[in-house]
């Protein structure tokens, strides 16, 4: 058992730390498990090849995948493993059409996480409905985001003074809270602010806007001073 062990610990330690991997997200996944199994939970294994329990949470997630996508990610059709994780947090009947949407090019990695943000906020929505309002929100000029809004940060006021630090309180359009649900419309120079803002940080425009809204600790942005 040891040197099946061994072997469990060398592969993720070769896979979970190289852009270029040879195994799929899935096979990786199995590895893990073999790893977590041997020494009684993922942070032991973390702690074994230096990596963070909360990347090895990410990485066996995939392993609760649905069959259908599951077999894309066989295939590395899908093999992002931030884009498999939330995948993973919509239901099992609707992991699949997001699925085939990204592999065919019709959503990209964005996409898939405004999905799920929206999907959380409403969940009686339609799956249709719900893609065709992240993709609407690319088609218009000006750039819309829905995001949601945790229970303890729905101060409008407050949020959109967070907002206009970052991307000038002129350049927001319109901010609306319905619920646990925000939507912000920026004007093309917010877009680019907003933009250069989250390439900064490291993040994509709607993880942004989604730790802006308070999920996560925002990290330090300019203030306007226009």
């Amino acid at each position: 058992m040891e040197r099946k062990l061994d072997e469990a610990l060398a592969v993720l330690i070769a896979s979970t730390r190289r852009v270029r991997r040879k195994l799929s997200l899935l096979q990786i996944a199995e590895w893990l498990e073999v790893a977590r199994r041997e020494l009684g939970g993922l942070q032991a294994v973390a702690e074994r090849i230096g990596l963070s329990e909360e990347m090895l949470r990410q990485f066996g997630s995939v392993r609760n995948l649905s069959p259908g996508v599951k077999k894309l990610v066989a295939q590395r059709r899908i093999d992002s493993v931030d884009v498999a994780h939330r995948l993973t947090k919509l239901a099992v009947g609707e992991q699949l059409p997001v699925a085939r949407a990204l592999v065919r090019g019709q959503l990209n990695s964005d996409d898939v996480r405004a999905i799920v943000s929206l999907r959380r906020s409403a969940p009686t929505l339609s799956l249709q409905r719900i893609i065709q309002r992240v993709k609407d929100s690319e088609n218009i000029r000006e750039y819309l985001a829905y995001f949601a809004v945790p229970p303890d940060a729905r101060d409008k006021g407050l949020l959109r003074a967070r907002l206009g630090a970052v991307v000038g309180d002129r350049n927001i359009r319109s901010l609306t809270i319905r619920g646990a649900l925000g939507t912000v419309a920026l004007s093309a120079e917010g877009r680019g602010r907003l933009a250069q803002a989250a390439k900064d940080s490291g993040l994509t425009k709607r993880a942004l806007v989604d730790q802006i809204a308070g999920w996560g600790v925002q990290k330090p942005c300019q203030r306007d001073r226009r």
